[in-house]
């Protein structure tokens, strides 16, 4: 027998028996251990190797590498078992087993990161909730007290800016997002010099900015007759009732809240539609301790106040018996306050008023012969009034308006009142004396002069020169 083939017979079947069960652990994936025929080497050694402890051996290392099954030689032929593939196959499954190991525990620190992210996004939230809230109701806060100052130039946002310089709060951002929202602009913040607090609430705040502020001191007030509207806000300002601009607002323009307000026509040339109106009396006002301070503060409220002092006044002066007499002589309420306002210039009582009055009815009631009223009092009235409120801009308007007082170019009554008459005045206009001038002038030391024509009427202003002459020597 030559030394190069096996040792024992059954070579053939104890051969394949061998490469068939391997091929079928191959197949399901299951490590087992085969037994591997003793071969006989070149010195005619026999060697027995194990498979199982080979690959157990490579497990162990973590190496992975190939696995030669050595089968027996017979016939000069060699059977390799593929081991090869199924090593392979195994390190790849251990390899992938790695990559979702990895990408598990990337997921959980992701999770944990976004986890941490939420739980600090969450905290801050709360934490600015709450000083939110805080500020938004002033609960909670360190008290701070502030005189802040409002001027007309300030929007509100510059508001909260300057509440906010201030320490009266802390999250001037959520202060002008609600004033965005919840304020409709009908009550506009008034300019002035507020004492605030930092417990005071958003809404408490913009009250406080938006209402005019309380005072107890009251002045005394005696509204002269005849006083211009003009004149008489200057009077206000002087006693610190309020600024004259802002009470120029209550009789430049119709207020709608007055019944004598109807029957005003709403004429372009009329420069003060409520002019004649502002009743002359002695009043009680509140003082406006910020304007004794010096300070700019809006007083439109308390202008307001007083002006509806007067007119109040003024109606309640005007009685039926009065508006009867109107009717009667077919003018309106209007037009008899217009005539009064002339009376009360030209006239120096009761008396005399009333002699004018029939004067101006005279010539009113002969619009043919006598279509001006020709009173110097309107000269006076533009003057004093229209002249200085006249610029560059407005001349060719104001001139239209001058021209509407002016009683020696417009035809009747002039365009308004020229001043507030008193209640003598009102009734001469209402009442005048029984005659038939036309013509009437009064000398520096109060002496009238009446006439029935132009003739007489030069005549006296001869007469009123050489008294004034003689009295002057």
């Amino acid at each position: 027998m030559d030394d190069n083939k096996l040792i024992f017979d059954s070579d053939d079947k104890e051969e394949k028996e061998p490469e068939n069960e391997l091929e079928d652990s191959f197949d399901e994936g299951l490590e087992e251990t085969q037994e591997i025929a003793s071969i006989s080497d070149f010195t005619g050694e026999k060697k027995l190797l194990s498979l199982s402890e080979d690959v157990l051996e490579n497990e162990n290392n973590e190496e992975l590498g190939k696995t030669r099954l050595m089968g027996s030689i017979k016939d000069n032929s060699v059977h390799n078992v593929p081991v090869e593939n199924t090593v392979k196959r195994r390190k790849k499954h251990k390899h992938n087993s790695n990559v979702d190991h990895t990408r598990t525990m990337g997921q959980v620190f992701l999770g944990v990161i976004i986890a941490v992210i939420s739980l600090a996004a969450g905290v801050i939230l709360a934490v600015y909730t709450i000083n939110g809230l805080r500020d938004f109701t002033g609960m909670s806060k360190t008290i701070r007290v502030a005189e802040v100052t409002i001027d007309s130039s300030m929007s509100a946002d510059k508001i909260v800016d300057e509440l906010y310089s201030n320490g009266i709060i802390n999250m001037p951002f959520l202060m002008k997002t609600y004033i965005k929202y919840t304020d409709n602009g009908e009550k506009p913040f008034l300019t002035g010099s507020y004492k605030l607090y930092s417990n005071m609430s958003y809404g408490s705040l913009i009250n406080t900015l938006k209402s005019p502020k309380e005072y107890t001191e009251t002045v005394k007030v005696t509204i002269p007759e005849g006083l211009t509207a003009k004149e008489v806000g200057e009077l206000l300002e002087k006693n610190y009732v309020c600024k004259a601009s802002d009470f120029e607002k209550c009789y430049k323009q119709k207020l709608n809240k007055y019944d004598f307000e109807e029957g005003i026509e709403d004429n372009p040339n009329r420069l003060n539609m409520l002019e004649g109106y502002l009743f002359p009396d002695t009043y009680f006002f509140y003082v406006v301790d910020d304007l004794k301070k010096g300070l700019q503060v809006d007083t439109t409220y308390y202008a307001e106040m007083a002006a509806d002092k007067m007119y109040d006044n003024f109606e309640n002066k005007i009685t039926k018996s009065m508006k009867q007499r109107m009717e009667e002589l077919g003018m309106s309420l209007d037009e008899v306050i217009r005539l009064a306002s002339l009376i009360c210039w030209e006239g120096t009582n009761k008396s005399n008023m009333e002699g004018v009055s029939s004067v101006f009815h005279n010539r009113l009631n002969n619009p043919e012969i006598y279509p001006q009223l020709q009173s110097n009092t309107t000269d006076t009235y533009i003057e004093r009034v229209i002249t200085p409120a006249t610029t560059s801009s407005n001349k060719e308007k104001m001139q239209a308006i001058a021209d509407a007082y002016d009683t020696y170019k417009c035809e009747g009554l002039p365009a308004g009142a020229i001043c507030n008459p008193g209640l003598d005045a009102i009734e001469a206009a209402l009442n005048p004396a029984n005659t038939d001038y036309y013509y009437f002038l009064a000398s520096k030391d109060g002496t009238f002069y009446w006439a029935k024509t132009d003739e007489e009427h030069e005549q006296n202003i001869k007469d009123a020169a050489l008294r004034e002459e003689n009295s002057g020597s």
